[in-house]
Order: C-alpha cells, then sequence, then structure tokens
C-alpha cells in the first residue's frame, strides 16, 4: 500500500518529534510492504534519520506555509496528489480530514488550542479556532481512522462533537527517543541533583503557567525553602515573556528565577539530570512530552489537572488545578525538602516513562494497514 503523509502541519518541535517518531517506526515495520510518501515544507528538510528506502519525500510549494493559504491548498491540491502517486491511504497529523478524497482518511489528533474556549485571545485567533473547532467535527465523523496521542485528547473531540456519531478510533501515545533514554541511563547517579531545583521545560506560551510557578517560588520562599525555578524554552509571545519578567522583579526573585530559553539537546538533558521537580501548570496539554523526558532521568513531575498530565505522567506524578500557585507550592515543597517522598517518586517516575518507547507508542497506528487493505475493504 502506498500511504500520502501530510507533514505540512508540524512546524513546532514537538509536532516534528511526534510525526517524526511515528514515520520511524512504520518504516521501520513496513519495508518491503508498504510505502511513505511525505510531503513537507518547503523550508523544513527531511530528517537524515528517515532517509529510509520506503520513504519517499516531496516539497510542497511555498503557497502551503502558511496555516490560511495552506488549507486551501491541501483541499484543492492534495487529492490531485493522491491519485497522482496512486496513494491507497491518506495520513495527517492535524487532526482534520479533506473535504474531498478518495481514499480512507487517517487523523491524528495532538492539538487542544482550539477546543480549550479561554486559550484563544485576539480576533484572528478565536476566528482561527472556530475553523479548526468545524474541521475537527468533520473529522469526528469522517475520518477512517482517528487516532489520539491520550484521552484527554478524545475527550476534547467528544464534547466538540456535541452530539455527533464517532467513526473508528484508537489512542496511540507519544513516544521519548531513546536517544533521551540513552543519555537518562549514562547520566545514572553520576550527576548531582541542585537542591530544591525546579525546572520547567515547554515552548513558553501564554497557556503555560509560567507565572504560576514564580509565585509558588514565592509562596516557597515565605516557607523557609530556598526554591530555584529554571525556566526552559522559547517565549512565542513577547508579551507574555515582559509580563513574567515583570512578576520576577515585583516579586523580588531575580536571584530565584531564571529565564534559560531555547537550549541544545545536551543542555536539556542535563537540566533534566540536576533539577529536583519537574514542573508545568499548563491550561492546554495534549500530552507533555517533556514530562516524561524529565521521568526517564528519575526526575518527578508536578503538573496541573484539567489536561493531559495527570494521564501521561501517572504514578510519577502530582497534580493540582492550574492557575493556583498555593496549591502548585504544596506539591512542590516536600519533594523539594523530603528525600524520602522524593525517592519514592522518583523511582515510579522512571517505571511511568519506560511506557512511552516508540516501538510500543506508534504499534496502534499499524491499524491502518490492517483495517484499509484491499483484502480487508473486499471481504468487507
Amino acid at each position: 500500500m502506498r500511504v500520502l503523509v501530510n507533514g505540512l502541519s508540524v512546524g513546532s518541535l514537538s509536532g516534528r518529534h511526534v510525526l517524526y517518531g511515528h514515520l520511524q517506526q512504520l518504516a521501520k515495520w513496513t519495508t518491503g510492504t508498504h510505502e511513505l510518501i511525505v510531503v513537507h515544507a518547503p523550508h523544513e528538510p527531511p530528517p537524515t534519520a528517515l532517509q529510509r528506502s520506503n520513504i519517499t519525500w516531496i516539497a510542497a510549494p511555498n503557497a502551503a506555509i502558511h496555516w490560511a493559504s495552506r488549507s486551501l491548498w491541501e483541499a484543492w491540491e492534495l487529492p490531485r496528489w493522491l491519485k497522482r502517486h496512486g496513494c491507497d491511504l491518506y495520513f495527517t497529523p492535524n487532526g482534520t480530514v479533506l473535504p474531498h478524497c478518495s481514499v480512507p482518511q487517517i487523523s491524528l489528533a495532538q492539538n487542544p488550542w482550539c477546543l480549550m474556549r479561554d486559550v484563544p485571545r485576539t480576533w484572528t485567533e478565536r476566528t482561527k479556532a472556530r475553523l479548526q473547532r468545524t474541521a475537527y467535527r468533520l473529522a469526528w465523523q469522517h475520518a477512517g481512522l482517528m487516532i489520539y496521542n491520550s484521552q484527554h485528547m478524545r475527550e476534547l473531540y467528544r464534547q466538540n462533537a456535541n452530539g455527533l456519531p464517532e467513526g473508528r478510533s484508537c489512542i496511540a501515545y507519544q513516544g521519548v527517543n531513546e536517544a533521551t533514554f540513552a543519555a537518562a541511563a549514562l547520566a545514572g547517579d553520576q550527576v548531582e541533583r541542585q537542591p530544591q531545583t525546579i525546572v520547567s521545560v515547554s515552548t513558553m506560551a501564554r497557556w503555560k503557567g509560567a507565572e504560576t510557578l514564580v509565585t509558588a517560588v514565592d509562596c516557597l520562599r515565605q516557607r523557609g525553602i530556598a526554591a530555584q525555578l529554571r525556566l526552559v524554552g522559547a517565549w512565542p509571545h513577547r508579551d507574555y515573556e515582559r509580563m513574567v519578567r515583570q512578576e520576577i522583579t515585583r516579586r523580588n526573585l531575580e536571584r530565584q528565577v531564571t529565564i534559560i530559553g531555547e537550549v541544545s539537546v545536551e543542555q536539556l538533558h542535563r537540566e533534566y539530570a540536576t533539577a529536583r521537580v519537574f514542573a508545568l501548570m499548563s491550561r492546554c496539554e495534549s500530552f507533555g512530552i517533556p514530562a516524561v523526558e524529565a521521568q526517564a532521568f528519575g526526575t518527578p513531575v508536578v503538573g496541573a489537572t484539567g489536561c493531559a498530565m495527570p494521564e501521561i505522567g501517572g504514578d510519577g506524578g502530582v497534580f493540582g488545578p492550574p492557575g493556583d500557585a498555593h496549591v502548585a507550592a504544596d506539591l512542590l515543597a516536600p519533594l523539594l525538602v523530603d528525600d524520602g517522598v522524593w525517592n519514592a517518586l522518583s523511582q515510579r517516575a522512571l517505571m511511568n516513562a519506560g511506557r512511552f518507547r516508540w516501538d510500543e507508542c506508534s504499534r496502534p497506528l499499524l491499524e491502518m494497514f490492517s483495517r484499509f487493505s484491499p483484502a480487508t475493504i473486499s471481504a468487507a
């Protein structure tokens, strides 16, 4: 079978992590039996690790870069590309379906942004969110197979569907790269934990709750706990970064809170290995890759309810409501000062991270081949 894979929506680091991780497994498992034809953005060259015999990479035109023009280009051109390349299936990681498509469609849902009603703020963002919610309802109904990256994401789609009947679906979690597990094993007990240090890793968008952690550090300081917070990741919204910096200054926490920004993979691994706790009080999270990466290093997680983090962090974390800095401080305090509590949760974090290896997480995607093979369709 030939599968046309639409990789145009994976502009973010996390998006590429998910698509490329699944593709690497699928290509390995289906060599000699199936072919993957991947459409990619012209400015994003294919990764070296995915230069395989059964993967063909095709660059889309520049018109397919911006989300609005890309939607029009996909609806008009991709059905033609499916016929031109003799494809049997269409796979997209953006949670939607094409309006006119002659082959079964497999859609991977992993972006909850438009489904969290208080997250889009500007007029443009709200308009985009309404369009996306409509597209998600169509996918819920009409996809040959919907794949969700968490039960939380599936529930958001269900709520958005307003009682519409659902097609076939399954859950496929995201994996942690083997290089991360290898780095964690190498670090082992050789890396010294920095006392009372909290690391928060994410793309620091407005809904990630960085200000909640800043306030929580202030609460901990008032309790006599000398917590240190390190904020690692890019800041896509400059107004939000300014607000967080102002809050740090207002609370006189310049020595306690450090904004690191983007880092190399090697430094990211050091951050995970040396921190006492990983924390992310995000209001909008369909999975939470950095939390699981931190757990691979034995670093316990403090996260927010109302998103996928309790589902993903499992027994290796503790969770409280987003936006509540006092509860966040309550959850952080024993992990920062009590070795017994920390050791127990650290062991559970290691065990939980073991659930998220690509060779297990990608396995549900194989259903697309068994479900839509010519023999299966003929029998149906």
